[in-house]
C-alpha cells in the first residue's frame, strides 16, 4: 500500500485577496472603520512625504517657492487640502475611540461609537470644506 500525499493547496491569487478584502457583505462597521483607518493613514504617509518635497523646494529660493505658491491657490490643490483634512479628522477620532475601547469605556456599543465617529467626521470636514472651498 503506498501513501499518497495529498494534493498541494495553492495560495490565492492577489486580486483574489484583495476582492476578499474590498467585499463589504457581512462586514461590521468596525471593520469598516478599521479600513477607512488604514486608508487614512496612508493618505497620510503620503502627505508626509509631499511635504518633504514640497519643503526641498526651499532650497531653491524665492523663485522655487513662489512658484508653489500660484499651485496651493487652485482648486485641485484646495480640494486635496480638505480630502487630507478629512483623513486627519477621521483617523484622530477613530484612533480616540480605539483609545477608549482599549480602557473599556464604550465597548458595550461599538457600532454605535462608529457611527458617532462617521458622523463627527463628516460634519467637522463639511464645516473645513465650507471655509476652504467657498
Amino acid at each position: 500500500m503506498s501513501a499518497t500525499t495529498p494534493p498541494r493547496l495553492r495560495a490565492p491569487s492577489l486580486l483574489r485577496r484583495l476582492a476578499y478584502w474590498l467585499e463589504p457583505r457581512w462586514r461590521d462597521p468596525g471593520w469598516l472603520a478599521f479600513a477607512l483607518n488604514r486608508f487614512a493613514g496612508y493618505i497620510l504617509i503620503g502627505y508626509l512625504l509631499a511635504h518633504m518635497v514640497v519643503l526641498s523646494r526651499l532650497a531653491a529660493g524665492p523663485a522655487g517657492w513662489n512658484s508653489l505658491l500660484d499651485l496651493f491657490g487652485s482648486t485641485p490643490f484646495l480640494v486635496g487640502d480638505t480630502l487630507l483634512i478629512a483623513a486627519v479628522v477621521f483617523h484622530g477620532l477613530n484612533g480616540l475611540r480605539v483609545a477608549a475601547f482599549t480602557a473599556g469605556w464604550g465597548v458595550r456599543h461599538p457600532n454605535a461609537w462608529v457611527a458617532v465617529v462617521l458622523a463627527v467626521s463628516v460634519a467637522l470636514v463639511g464645516l473645513a470644506a465650507w471655509e476652504i472651498l467657498l
